[in-house]
């Protein structure tokens, strides 16, 4: 799993279906998928978005669909410790109105849960209802190293 996020964090696209089909079934048939982009440098020197990419194929397992409802503004979590993670807001800026039901969260790895719960934030604030988020993997506190996949839901 280690291995698998990454390559594709180095831009291999080799493992990007293998690590969607773990989301899938994580996410209710026709789910409406928001991804969580990244940086716009990480994207180009990756030459893709992983979140974006993630949920274009596992919105397709589940006959679901894409809503790129979501523009990063703020500087990527990369380097920083837990508390100036956790201590970011307004990282994302919402273009477009809601014109879904309840969305789901894609994004490829979670560490403190900031980027996820600053992205909820301003999908909720622009309107949107947020059922939860599906991640690859997580990040364990205070370890470098990746486990297996999560499901992660707001009460």
């Amino acid at each position: 799993m280690r291995a698998a996020l990454l390559a594709m964090k180095r831009g291999e696209r080799a493992y990007l279906g293998p690590l969607a089909a773990l989301l899938g079934p994580l996410l209710p048939a026709g789910a409406v998928l928001v991804p969580v982009p990244t940086t716009r440098r990480r994207a180009a020197e990756r030459g893709f978005d992983q979140a974006v990419e993630l949920a274009h194929r596992a919105a397709a397992s589940r006959t679901g669909r894409i809503v790129a409802a979501l523009r990063k503004t703020g500087a990527a979590q990369r380097g920083r410790g837990r508390d100036e993670r956790l201590a970011a807001a307004g990282r994302f800026h919402v273009p477009v109105a809601p014109d879904a039901g309840p969305v789901w969260l894609v994004d490829d790895v979670v560490t403190t849960g900031a980027t996820l719960l600053d992205a909820a934030g301003a999908l909720r604030a622009a309107g949107w209802r947020v059922a939860g988020a599906v991640v690859v993997a997580q990040t364990p506190a205070g370890r470098e190293t990746s486990r297996v996949r999560g499901r992660l839901v707001e009460a």
